[in-house]
């Protein structure tokens, strides 16, 4: 029997399954339902460009719920490297006071001095604006300096030193807020994801088996130990112990397949409940995003020559008693194919978007199964702007985002504003109009089976992400937020990775 199946080869299941074979007393099996590309030589080229995202013949095409009314794609990766072999190659740390937010919340083996430590053994950052940097780790950071900027990112950039904004080095100084150059997990334009930053190297361990394009249906449990996992196919694989790597979207699916979940609900579906975990599922935290979008100078904005992302900035909406809870991005060229009523508001196909997104919500959303077969996708109700504050936050910072648009410095770098006035900013019923019908997402879905004290009715994790009333199976990816850092998740999922890992690590010795 294999001492460890990994389920999802993403940034946590890489990470897990490459640290695992380290150790010789290991047989590790990593099962992803994607492709796999066993060599850079062999990988699509979209898998590894870090100016654009990756394409959608390596996604999951799931379909979310925004607000009532409306759908969205809702990207995640499914292939070797999970959703971090097709995103926007953003490093960004989250802050301590986002891990003080977990310990409040009964987590107290989640300290910032306790995860500190393996941020910085995760990178390899030349950086020369703090000592808290890694310098060594797999995971190489990198910044566009400002001669490599787009003419859109350096108006983007002045103008928001124009509206007071300050002028941020390291946006990872984990106090500063302001503007400044995005950190990345790219080398040159080479995104590096999970697959190219450790699971390569590991491909050559005897101890560790990795499979392609296994689709995984269900758990098998008996009592409270999982013996392995069954595959749509129908085949079953066995393990001493079995991590499940597959995202906020697909890890909850599979343990509600299997009947771990909420009672009524999986009943209703047919599924036997075999333990009731009524948080699973019953949040999803998102960063939601409101897009303004901009007609691009000619010979400007242009998809696969200009980098996708460049600069951000931080702040703290107008009247919020959060710090530090919103950020604005500029995404140089967006493409608007197959949104004709888009198409037809701008007069063009690819637009720059300056997104206003809301990092520290309040609300959040729901995942429930919509049938106990593996081929159908679970409903994804994000609900954004169901909680008012969240909704005034946003009105507040895309009203920051317009001033940063009117700037001398910045209005001049694009046409024209499509779908967006001065009347509709100056009026609050209007704008939340516009808010509703286009506020999109950052695809960070998380805290879809959270880690938690006993005394948490809600907590399907214990602190170790071990899944409660079993005694072999956890859970190892965003899921496990008990709250949603105020940052892009991807260095929080492999810092996780890389914890849970050294914890199996010294179980097996």
């Amino acid at each position: 029997m294999r001492s460890h199946i990994v389920v999802g080869g993403g940034s946590a299941g890489a990470i897990l399954s490459a640290r695992l074979s380290k150790n010789p007393k290991n047989s590790v099996l990593l099962l992803e339902a994607g492709p796999d590309y066993k060599t850079e030589s062999l990988t699509p080229r979209d898998l590894l460009d870090a100016k654009n995202l990756g394409g959608p013949e390596h996604q999951w095409a799931y379909i979310s719920v925004p607000v009532e009314g409306r759908t969205m794609p809702y990207p995640r990766g499914k292939v070797m490297g999970g959703t971090g072999a097709i995103n926007a190659a953003i490093a960004l740390w989250p802050r301590p006071s986002d891990f003080e937010n977990w310990v409040e919340l009964g987590n107290s083996q989640w300290r910032w001095e306790d995860v500190l430590p393996i941020f910085k053994g995760l990178e390899s950052d030349p950086s020369e604006a703090g000592n808290h940097h890694g310098r060594s780790g797999p995971v190489p950071i990198s910044r566009y300096c400002d001669s490599e900027l787009v003419p859109i990112q350096r108006a983007f950039y002045q103008g928001c030193l124009a509206e007071g904004f300050a002028d941020i080095a390291d946006q990872n100084d984990l106090i500063g807020s302001g503007v400044g150059p995005f950190p990345m997990n790219r080398s040159g334009d080479t995104r590096i994801s999970t697959l190219l930053s450790h699971l390569n190297a590991a491909r050559s361990c005897g101890n560790l088996d990795i499979r392609a394009n296994c689709l995984v249906d269900r758990l098998v449990l008996d009592g409270a130990r999982v013996t392995g996992v069954q595959l749509a196919d129908g085949s079953i694989e066995g393990a001493a112990v079995v991590m499940l790597c597959s995202g906020a979207i697909a890890s909850p699916a599979i343990l509600m397949r299997s009947g771990i979940g909420p009672k009524a609900e999986l009943e209703a579906l047919g599924i036997a409940s075999t333990i009731d975990l009524p948080g699973i599922g019953a949040r999803i935290w998102d960063h939601a995003a409101v897009p303004i979008r901009l007609v691009p100078l000619p010979g400007e904005c242009v998809i696969g020559r200009d980098p996708r992302v460049q600069m951000m900035a931080r702040f703290t909406a107008p009247g919020s008693s959060i710090n530090d809870d919103m950020q604005l991005v500029l995404t140089t060229h967006l493409d608007l194919t197959g949104a004709e009523q888009l198409i037809e508001e701008a007069g063009v196909s690819v637009v720059a978007a300056l997104r206003v997104a809301l990092m520290l919500p309040r609300g959040h959303g729901r995942l429930t199964l919509s049938s106990a077969d593996p081929l159908q996708q679970p409903t994804i109700e994000l609900n954004y702007c169901s909680d008012g504050e969240d909704e005034r936050r946003l009105i507040e910072g895309v009203r920051v985002a317009w001033n940063v648009l009117k700037s001398d410095a910045m209005k001049g770098a694009y046409i024209r504003v499509a779908g967006l006035t001065d009347e509709i900013m100056a009026n609050d019923e209007r704008l939340k109009a516009y808010i509703r019908a286009n506020i999109g997402t950052y695809c960070h879905a998380s805290g879809t089976a959270p880690i938690g004290p006993d005394s948490d009715p809600q907590a399907v994790l214990d602190q170790n992400c071990k899944v409660r009333g079993t005694n072999n199976l956890y859970v190892v990816d965003a899921s496990v937020f008990p709250m949603i850092p105020s940052a892009v998740p991807n260095l929080t999922v492999m810092m996780i990775a890389e914890r849970v890992a050294s914890w199996q690590f010294e179980r097996a010795n």
